[in-house]
């Protein structure tokens, strides 16, 4: 990726609401990014997919296709000879590798889309009609659709070779049972499917080097160096015999993670053909392929009668797909989060992941955030409703409170710290709860049509707490122009990590943000790195960032004040440079101090040459844990189910925040996420397996036209676990939002009898609650 250079702009250190430094190429249409690459003689590629659900491959006929005029080949398993893609961290956690997947399918293909074949010709066109022309013969076999059903004892298997469908089962349990007399309240909380749908769907651009072999691989994804690695790993070659470029990105939201067969296999391909090969993902296989979410959980939640919560049972059954992989990760990640911002001492969570004949699903914004904290928020408003105490009374009863920090938990996660007994006062005081209680009373009493409904959500998060996110690389250097030139090894697809590092150099070094330089993507260029994902970024990337400007920081001193004949103490930064603190006419210019740097005897003694730093950052593997408090207001219209959100209130504490408005846009991002989720969107199979909403016209997702403007605040609890105090943000708000807003549209219709609807709550399932018999919903409460 090609270095970005700044805009003008005053300078703005941390805490600064600095605007974005990264979006004049991006406005102006000068950014490329991974279809746009000017490759000369590119071929482009179309993969020929399975129509069925279920079927066993009897015979693949190509010959029709290979005789089309600039076709140059269909490459299928037998030509190509992939093993399988998985993700090892997550694959250990899977009862047998016989779920992994191939890139191409070999002798059956388990869900509708699944890649049989690879079409490469000299153009799109073409390569889209000789993909009509390879005959594929099928040979049926039975479905499973339903998660509940696959992990019925004699169900169709999608494995023989497994002998189950269930390919993760980890029962777990911790903390005292409880004993006393308790009120217990049950539900079966859905996660339905959703599609990640960025902008900018998948995309790669193979380009072998015609003497080496080499790959360069332009590429759309989160992650440039897993992506070498791995890449590297299935295709069986060593990481230095993959370059892997990242331009301009639309869009990731834990979709475009590194082990993507579609990408295998368009690497293989070009390889196996010594041509440069390209291939853009249509809307359609993004919704077809491209799908996360998939849980269902029976929660119980024990109290006592004056409302202190003891336990939270669960039994969790994760849809993972067709070849589970990826998604074991964000069941996991919900039980870690199972007793969410509260003091519980037992816990029971009992997880089973099972395959069934739909698309393998992936990471979305949260990760099983949302998901957990969903389901205890939703679960402690139905308690409130059994114990007949305000909603947020009940939470404030059961918070942890700040001077039990650092708190683990009964999942065995540590919480860094916190006060959530205020997020939770700052957002009832922003949203004037008391006031709407009142008018939610008065439109009751009045038979008022229009229901007030009034969602709370106290979440807490994890951020940068996945195996390997810890650590991060980051290199910075001043050149003798006076400009500093980060390189760094995350990734930025939006997120604007160039604004938020030249924030970090000025705040250490005084140079203006416009003289910052930010290179990220190239894994030539910048030999190491992790990339971006699990909200890690500011917090490891920007600790990475400002520990590499300390050490140069402290060279730069070294030489400056052999320059000025003073002590390094003394001197401090002036903006344009290092002068003596209290007399800023004796000033050293940055690209003086870089030019001197340079020569070996002018350098003092024990200062290793050069004004650059390259320490890198490792975090504690526990992470941090951002959290807050989310307020939804709907209204919902009694005759015909609509739910209008009036108002969404996020309180959300990262720590220090570095960039208030990209913290602003981050959360801004993160509740549209949650509430899409809530309200719109829901990914569908028709009873044969095939995908019912394939496109935007049949995909529900909502407009700036559904949506309040987002009233966002922060409270700031510092963690002492990176030199910045920084926590991640960018999920946040997905993480509470979704609670709060489901709570908001129960809460609306409570009063009717109304327990619980499931998601997502489009008029018509509100409609349909709202037509049954009160206290018929999935839910009830006895004494122990």
């Amino acid at each position: 990726m090609p270095t970005t250079k700044s805009s003008p702009s005053a300078p703005a250190g941390i805490g600064a609401r600095q605007p974005r430094l990264e979006d004049r190429a991006l406005l102006t249409g000068t950014a490329r990014y991974s279809a746009d690459v000017e490759i000369g003689n590119v071929l482009r590629a179309v993969f020929v997919r399975s129509p069925f659900a279920h079927a066993r491959i009897t015979s693949i006929d190509t010959a029709e296709a290979t005789a089309l005029d600039g076709v140059v080949a269909v490459l299928t398993h037998a030509e190509l000879m992939l093993g399988p893609v998985f993700f090892p961290t997550l694959a250990e956690l899977l009862a047998s590798d016989a779920y992994h997947r191939r890139p191409l399918a070999s002798d059956t293909v388990r869900f509708a889309g699944e890649i049989v074949a690879v079409v490469v010709a000299e153009t799109l066109a073409i390569a889209e009609d000789a993909a009509e022309l390879v005959f594929v013969d099928y040979e049926d076999l039975p479905l499973v659709l339903d998660p509940v059903a696959a992990a019925t004892d004699g169900s169709p298997l999608l494995f023989p070779d497994a002998g189950t469908n269930i390919a993760l089962d980890i029962p777990f349990e911790a903390g005292p049972p409880p004993t006393d007399e308790l009120v217990r309240v049950r539900a079966t909380i859905t996660n339905h499917r959703m599609g990640v749908a960025p902008m900018e769907g998948n995309s790669i651009t193979a380009v072998p080097d015609p003497e080496t072999g080499r790959l360069t691989a332009y590429v759309s994804t989160q992650m440039p160096h897993a992506f070498r690695d791995l890449s590297a790993m299935f295709l069986g070659v060593d990481p230095s015999e993959l370059h892997v470029i990242a331009p301009a990105v639309g869009g990731g939201f834990g979709g475009k993670t590194p082990a993507e067969p579609d990408y295998v296999a368009i690497l293989a391909a070009a390889r196996h053909l010594r041509r440069s090969v390209r291939w853009v993902q249509s809307r359609m296989e993004n919704l077809m392929t491209m799908q996360a979410r998939g849980h269902r959980f029976e929660v119980t939640l024990s109290a006592t009668p004056d409302g202190r919560v003891s336990s939270v049972a669960v039994d969790a059954l994760s849809d993972l797909g067709a070849y589970p992989g990826v998604g074991a990760g964000m069941i996991m990640t919900a039980r870690t989060l199972a007793t969410g911002v509260y003091d519980i001492p037992h816990v029971r969570f009992d997880i089973r992941g099972v395959a069934t004949n739909t698309a393998p699903v992936g990471a979305f914004r949260g990760a099983g955030r949302p998901e957990g904290i969903g389901m205890v928020e939703r679960a402690m408003d139905m308690l409130a409703f059994e114990l007949q105490i305000d909603p947020a009374e009940l939470r404030r009863r059961n918070l942890v409170r700040r001077d039990q920090f650092p708190y683990r938990t009964a999942t065995g996660l540590e919480y860094d710290t916190g006060d959530y007994e205020l997020a939770l006062d700052r957002a009832l005081e922003v949203a004037g709860y008391a006031e709407l209680r009142a008018e939610q009373r008065t439109r009751r009493e009045l038979g008022d049509m229009r229901y007030l409904g009034i969602g709370i959500a106290c979440y807490v998060e994890v951020s940068a707490f996945a195996p390997g996110f810890a650590a991060e690389s980051a290199a910075v250097e001043i050149t003798s122009a006076g400009r500093v030139r980060v390189l760094a090894g995350t990734f930025a697809h939006g997120q604007g990590h160039h604004t938020t590092y030249a924030q970090i150099v000025n705040s250490v070094l005084g140079i203006p943000v416009d003289h910052v330089d930010c290179l990220e993507g190239d894994t030539d260029a910048i030999p190491d790195g992790v990339g971006t994902a699990g909200s890690r970024s500011a917090q490891v990337g920007g600790s990475a960032v400002k520990v590499a400007c300390d050490a140069v920081l402290e060279k730069a001193r070294a030489i400056a004040a052999a320059m000025l004949e003073a002590s390094p103490a003394d001197i401090v930064p002036s903006g344009d440079g290092l002068c003596v603190a209290g007399s800023p006419d004796s000033t050293v210019s940055w690209a003086k101090l870089a030019e001197t740097a340079l020569d070996p005897e002018l350098v003092p003694d024990g200062v290793e040459p050069g004004l650059s730093a390259a320490p890198g950052f490792a975090q504690s593997e526990a992470g941090t844990a951002p959290f807050g408090c989310h307020v939804a207001v709907v209204e919902v219209d009694g005759e015909t189910g609509a739910v209008r959100l009036l108002r969404m209130v996020a309180v959300d504490d990262c720590g220090t925040v570095i960039s208030p408005l990209l913290a602003e846009g981050q959360v801004h991002g993160g509740l549209l996420g949650g509430i899409a989720q809530a309200l719109f969107e829901e990914i569908r199979y028709d009873e044969f397996g095939n995908l019912t909403t394939a496109g935007f016209a049949d995909y529900g997702f909502p407009s700036a036209a559904d949506l309040p403007s987002f009233e966002t605040h922060h409270t700031v609890t510092p963690t002492p676990h990176n030199p910045l105090g920084a926590k991640g943000l960018g999920e946040s708000g997905t993480t509470g939002s979704l609670g709060a807003v489901h709570n908001a549209v129960v809460d609306a219709v409570s009063h009717l009898g109304i327990r619980h609807i499931e998601m997502p709550l489009t008029p018509f399932n509100v409609w349909s609650a709202l037509q049954e018999k009160p206290g018929t919903q999935d839910s009830g409460r006895d004494a122990a």
